[in-house]
């Protein structure tokens, strides 16, 4: 099956399975050159998988990955050589002091330069004459987003990248992640921080028993709102309107009704006084609640 050319990542229908288990299950997914897309869900959702088929590190039961027109499976050599990965655990030589950690990594990959990672070690307060093996867990993960930040590559693919990390350095690595992203890569940024998720991508896709549940806009998440009231006399309301196309119901029960409304929120002022509500509550909709809206009914 040949790739689409308008997407940089596309993964079509792609499966694991060991045994009886479902690690993805006919998984699509795609993303756009040029963005930071974000990779959200639960432990055991297969996001980590995932990003193993893509990097060829794992061989999928059925279905297709390719990245930049190459295929994930069958030219894993080419992507990796395209990429630059943080794994969730990174796995570092812990006799090696950190200077050392960072020229061997810089020369190993096409887009590797030493002082481009000494300059991403220094914006992360990073002693690089420490070896390895005591260097604290967040010094590790420094060292190892120093290794793979400074690195031009068309493709960034982070796992959990602040992880162990105090919130200072958090702002920074994000810091970092935009000018990844300023310099030409494409990121893919998993996380179960969604605050991050949210502040850095422009597009994140929630998965959930091997498959994407949702993709998201983040901008125009951004813009929708929820709106939440006690209907009068306990009673379903009535959805009489002929312009609904931007509310999304959410919940129409004797006791609660919610919707969540896209785009100005003026314009739907006039029609929200004309209902019999009580306890009115209008709140942006944040990437929290979509979030949990999806694992909760997934």
């Amino acid at each position: 099956m040949a790739p689409q050319l308008d997407r940089f990542v596309d993964v079509k229908q792609l499966s694991k399975r060991y045994k009886t288990f479902a690690a993805l299950d006919h998984c699509d997914l795609s993303i756009k050159q040029g963005s930071i897309f974000g990779l959200l869900g639960p432990n055991g959702a297969g996001k980590t998988t995932l990003i193993r088929c893509l990097l060829g590190f794992v061989q999928p039961t059925s279905g297709h990955a390719h990245f930049d027109g190459l295929d994930c499976a069958k030219q894993s050599v080419q992507v990796r050589a395209r990429v630059a990965y943080l794994p969730a655990e990174a796995r570092l030589f812990r006799a090696m002091k950190g200077h050392t950690v960072l020229e061997f990594f810089s020369q190993i990959h096409p887009g590797g330069a030493i002082e481009r990672s000494r300059r991403v070690a220094d914006r992360l307060d990073l002693d690089l004459n420490r070896r390895v093996a005591y260097m604290s867990t967040g010094m590790r993960q420094k060292l190892a987003i120093a290794c793979v930040l400074a690195c031009r590559a068309p493709l960034v693919i982070l796992d959990e990248p602040t992880a162990n990390l105090d919130p200072n350095v958090r702002v920074e690595v994000l810091s970092l992640i935009r000018e990844a992203q300023n310099n030409g890569s494409t990121v893919l940024f998993s996380s179960h921080i969604l605050s991050e998720i949210e502040d850095v991508c422009g597009t994140a896709a929630i998965m959930q028993k091997g498959r994407v549940i949702q993709t998201l806009d983040i901008h125009a998440m951004r813009a929708t709102h929820r709106v939440s009231a006690i209907p009068a006399h306990h009673a379903r309301l009535a959805l009489e309107r002929d312009d609904l196309r931007d509310i999304r119901l959410v919940e129409n029960s004797d006791t609660r009704f919610i919707v969540e409304i896209a785009g100005p929120l003026k314009d739907h002022l006039n029609w929200l006084a004309t209902l019999p509500i009580s306890d009115l509550r209008i709140e942006p909709t944040g990437l929290k609640s979509v979030y949990e809206s999806c694992c909760e009914y997934s």
